[in-house]
């Protein structure tokens, strides 16, 4: 064996066997910090996944996650107003403990329209003049009753009145006087009310209640869905696209769900979704 020989194998062994960090690193998990950052939008609520390992988190206010990752695992990273983004996590990103990725704005490019015609210039400043409308007047502007209300639905509206009132009351002293003149003895003067009594016993006020617990979880499962798309949950919940309908409606079922209405909260409205998930796909039997 030549003396270049000799030196070559024993800087190959000093290299690999007095390095341990560089073996571990290749196979053993570590939890890293992120960062995204962008110069226009906001960096809050966008999702960062690991395409390797299909974890996933939410980045808080400042734009920071944390996620668990490998040696040459594919980072992922999605959000409506941004362009995806996917990097790989090398030896130098393992060994900072961190990351930082820039994102780019998803600008949609618009048809074009032409104005000419309208005699419009595209600028709004300039073109509301020539329009004509008139300001818009309202019942809060003209000082109306209960113009600041919201409007029930139908359910709602049906729930009150089947529900309106207490179940009993005390007599006014004119029916109390009334009563003494009738039956011409000392009343206890209570009143019962049949009608919310009735509707109680027959389960009607139950049913009307039930459906307006499903109107508004159908309102919270409306705005997930504006949120996070049916195929971001496809992929990271490993349930196919067509399936996705079945799990919110699973999700709805849950007595919990209803928890959900502070949905300024999206990393724990996904951590929900993602905990419901697994517990779908066990009681549909879908393969993972």
């Amino acid at each position: 064996m030549t003396i270049p020989k000799v030196y070559l194998g024993v800087f190959t062994f000093l290299f690999v066997f007095g390095n341990p960090n560089w073996i571990l690193g290749q196979e053993k998990a570590v939890i890293i910090k992120g960062k995204v950052q962008s110069l226009t939008n906001d960096v809050s609520n966008v999702l960062v996944v690991n395409l390797n390992s299909k974890k996933s988190t939410i980045t808080d206010a400042q734009g920071d996650f944390n996620l668990e990752v490998k040696l040459g695992d594919t980072i992922q990273i999605s959000a409506v107003q941004y362009l995806t983004k996917e990097i790989t996590i090398t030896e130098t990103i393992l060994g900072q403990m961190s990351v930082i990725i820039n994102v780019v704005d998803n600008i949609v490019q618009l048809n074009e329209v032409t104005l000419t015609p309208y005699n419009l210039s595209g600028k709004l400043i300039l073109d509301a003049p020539k329009l004509g409308i008139k300001p818009l007047v309202d019942a809060s502007e003209l000082g109306l009753p209960n113009a600041n209300l919201s409007i029930m639905t139908q359910s709602e509206r049906l729930l009150l009145e089947a529900d309106r009132g207490k179940y009993a009351r005390f007599m006014t002293a004119e029916e109390k006087t009334k009563e003494v003149n009738i039956l011409n003895y000392l009343t206890i003067g209570v009143i019962l009310n049949p009608h919310k009594i009735i509707n109680r016993i027959s389960g009607r006020t139950k049913l009307f209640e039930d459906m307006v617990a499903r109107e508004e979880n159908l309102v919270i499962e409306k705005k997930i869905l504006s949120i996070f798309s049916k195929r971001t949950m496809s992929e990271n919940f490993a349930i196919p696209k067509e399936n996705i309908d079945g799990f919110l409606t699973y999700c709805l079922s849950q007595k919990d769900f209803s928890e959900l209405s502070n949905l300024d909260d999206m990393a724990g409205v996904w951590e929900y979704l993602k905990t419901k998930s697994e517990a779908y796909k066990e009681k549909d039997s879908i393969k993972k």
